[in-house]
């Protein structure tokens, strides 16, 4: 057996007992993009039929063949069809399965697509997010996990097309994921309880805003829910089954009031959606609506994400990361949002989080709303952390600085 395949079986083992629990369900879905990837898949699927169980289902959406078929369609002829249709995610939700989600990059694939096309076709694919799996998605009701794994195209264009291009992006997804340690799952457990340590301080400090500075311009303040819950990886399913739904995952995050975010944010690490970058851009709010917006790089195409979807102009998370981290310290911008945004502190625009406050699980989106949590059917993650980056809370008993050259000072 190659090391290669030694580690794939590693990550797979993670995925499956740590990060989904898989002990009380008899149904997996692995959903992932590309052909490149089917020895993994089949790797996955191995493990499941070790650890027992009983209905794999397999869900290739080939990014290649979305490609062709955005190229070749005119706009007004998009319609649902197998590359965009999610519905089955909808189905394993449904009854109580899990979805294991592989994710990865295909660099400049989407650049001759109009961002029109791009846009319609987001916008039919989240028609078939349906019911079950929103409501599930949000509150943890089924364990789902999002993973990575590389591709050669990805590789070589992070590494120069470097004959080994390869082997070095396994290695770093590896390593980012712990995989390469002797005990993954012990070392996840060790970092998740240096996690809850911060995560507890912040919820003791009883924060009401948060105001972010660094040399790239940002400067932006954001009030926080009363009564706000901070929220990390430890997270449970519906059984009270311990999972984690990004692998890997190094944030701290809520959700603020979204009415209550003033100035201008500046990206420091460039957005991929569905293999179309923005780069360069900044948003400037003003009581919680980005009122204006501009990226160097994609412009059109983060015009039509913040204007052609519901919400999706106000913030919805807010999440904290130590620039001193395992993927900031690799020096590599992975061009990933898996990777990029447990590099640095981020923002997302579009949906919040329920749990992030007490009960909030059982509230409908008018309740949450009206509370101040976003509600709109996207969320989309974007980097913002610097290693000069400085954050200071005002608590309730007076200005706290949390953040100091990109890392916690607590």
């Amino acid at each position: 057996m190659s090391e290669v395949e030694i580690l794939d079986r590693k990550y797979a083992r993670l995925l499956l007992l740590r990060c989904l629990s898989f002990n009380n369900t008899d149904t997996l879905l692995i959903d992932y993009r590309t052909h490149e990837h089917d020895g993994f898949v089949k790797i996955i699927r191995e493990e499941a039929q070790r650890i027992g169980v009983k209905n794999i289902l397999v869900s290739l959406y080939d990014e290649d063949e979305l490609h062709d078929y955005l190229v070749n369609t005119k706009l007004e002829d998009i319609k649902l069809n197998p590359l965009i249709d999610r519905t089955i995610w909808d189905d394993v939700a449904k009854i109580g399965g899990c979805i294991l989600h592989v994710d990865t990059f295909i660099p400049n694939l989407m650049n001759d697509v109009d961002s029109d096309k791009i846009s319609k076709a987001f916008a039919i694919r989240l028609q078939t997010y349906k019911k079950n799996y929103k409501a599930n998605n949000s509150i943890n009701g089924f364990p789902w996990v999002i993973c990575a794994y590389p591709n050669k195209r990805w590789a070589d264009y992070l590494f120069n097309s470097d004959p080994n291009s390869f082997s070095k992006l396994h290695r770093y997804i590896m390593e980012m994921c712990m995989v390469n340690k002797d005990d993954p799952v012990y070392e996840w457990e060790e970092f998740i309880k240096k996690s809850n340590y911060y995560k507890n301080l912040l919820q003791r400090l009883q924060i009401e805003c948060l105001h972010y500075t660094n040399s790239l311009g940002t400067d932006i303040e954001i009030g926080l829910l009363e009564n706000s819950l901070w929220l990390n990886q430890d997270k449970k399913d519906k059984n009270g089954n311990s999972i984690m739904v990004n692998m890997p995952s190094y944030e701290i995050f809520t959700s603020p009031n979204c009415s209550m975010v003033n100035g201008v944010v500046y990206c420091s690490r460039p957005l991929v959606l569905d293999g179309s970058i923005i780069d360069k851009f900044y948003i400037r709010f003003k009581d919680g609506i980005a009122v204006e917006y501009y990226a160097e790089v994609g412009n059109d195409l983060l015009k039509n994400l913040i204007e052609e979807n519901k919400n999706a102009n106000m913030l919805g998370e807010i999440a904290l990361v130590n620039y001193d981290s395992p993927i900031s310290n690799t020096g590599i911008v992975f061009y990933d949002t898996l990777f990029d945004e447990n590099a640095s502190c981020h923002f997302a625009l579009g949906k919040g989080f329920s749990k992030s406050i007490n009960g909030g699980s059982n509230l409908s989106d008018d309740e949450l709303q009206k509370m101040g949590i976003n509600i709109s059917p996207v969320h989309f993650d974007f980097m913002i952390g610097t290693d000069d980056m400085t954050i200071e809370a005002k608590t309730r008993k007076g200005k706290r600085l949390i953040f100091k050259n990109g890392n916690f000072v607590l």
